[in-house]
């Protein structure tokens, strides 16, 4: 977790008051206390403590509990709903002697949160979490870090999550080439020829689909595609959504691969594309037309686009700025919609819009 996050210190007494004091600039944090302790940078729980601890719980990305654990259990219990959602809480002694990672300690960051903390204060970081404890890998740490996508996301974190704590046999797969915590996992180079203790597998890869296997297998898909769209005005998105399924399968490729959408800037009030992008979770960028004739050439160009958009092709030409230039399909045509393919080796690559 990024300690530039959104967070809260909550102090009870001045000795905790005088903590969050000291670690409030580094964690660019909002500082809160008890209306008896307010002061010049210390708002006052309002309009009660545990009123308040439970709103400062639903409006911040991470809460510094500088109190008794028990108190923080008690006052926070109510508002406790899912680690998947719930903020990063971590509670400190008033003396800075610990950093317990009390909730959301692997999705909300409150582990990375703790040992920031650590570092600042000379604390001693608590940490339970059973993969931290085994040091190794957790998979709902590896899907943000890559990142990535992965179905079934809570009940396949647990699964796998618990084999790795327990020193069972993941294998690990990486079709797809990226940056992971391999700590924990057996490395495999053919998923089809498994060790006999195999329990579990990960297969990182862009697929569509997989095949069956004898272990159960969680695919973690990298978001890492690009895909470049163009299509004629007022296109029905139920048409775009048809087109962008038959792209997907045609070149067999998870629609979840795709970390960005990108046309040209005429269209970027375009129904069809915009509700596509917000289906997938994807942004959309665009581009004008003189940028997408720096690259136009590398590709076959119609004369008819070029008299409507001035730009001889857009698909391919948006897919090419996106991804830095590699574009890794032909032009996909149906129904006035056009779609190409491009991969980006990191996050920035390609993105000048």
């Amino acid at each position: 977790m990024s300690t530039d996050k959104n967070t809260a210190i909550i102090a009870v007494t001045a000795i905790g008051k005088a903590l969050a004091a000291s670690i409030k600039e580094a964690l660019a944090a909002d500082c809160y206390v008890p209306a008896k302790l307010q002061s010049e940078g210390f708002a006052a729980l309002e309009p009660d403590f545990a009123t308040g601890m439970r709103l400062l719980f639903q409006r911040y990305d991470a809460l510094v509990c500088i109190m008794a654990t028990g108190i923080a259990v008690r006052t926070l219990a109510p508002a406790i709903t899912d680690k998947l959602y719930d903020p990063a809480v971590v509670v400190m002694d008033e003396k800075g002697q610990h950093a317990i990672s009390l909730l959301s300690g692997h999705v909300g960051g409150a582990n990375d949160l703790a040992r920031k903390l650590a570092e600042l204060t000379g604390a001693a970081p608590v940490i339970t979490t059973a993969t931290d404890v085994q040091q190794v890998a957790a998979l709902d740490m590896i899907v943000p870090s890559v990142p990535g996508w992965i179905p079934d996301f809570r009940e396949n974190c647990k699964r796998i999550n618990g084999l790795l704590a327990a020193g069972k046999t993941v294998c690990l797969y990486e079709e797809a080439p990226v940056e992971i915590d391999r700590r924990g996992f057996t490395p495999i180079t053919n998923p089809h020829e498994l060790p006999e203790q195999a329990e579990a597998l990960v297969w990182v890869t862009h697929r569509y689909r997989l095949p069956e296997l004898k272990v159960h297998t969680v695919k973690l898909v990298p978001r890492t595609r690009v895909l470049g769209v163009g299509c004629r005005k007022h296109t029905e998105p139920e048409q775009m959504r048809q087109a962008f399924a038959d792209f997907c399968l045609r070149h067999d490729t998870d629609p979840h691969s795709f970390a960005v959408m990108a046309s040209i800037d005429v269209k970027k009030d375009e129904p069809a594309i915009k509700h596509l992008a917000e289906q997938w979770n994807c942004p959309f960028i665009t581009y004008t037309a003189d940028q997408l004739r720096e690259v136009e050439g590398k590709y076959p160009v119609s004369e008819f686009v070029r008299q409507t958009v001035k730009v001889g092709n857009v698909a391919l030409s948006a897919a090419d700025l996106a991804s830095g230039g590699r574009v890794l399909t032909p032009r996909f045509a149906v129904n006035g919609i056009t779609m190409a393919m491009g991969e980006r080796t990191k996050l920035s690559d390609g993105v000048k819009a």
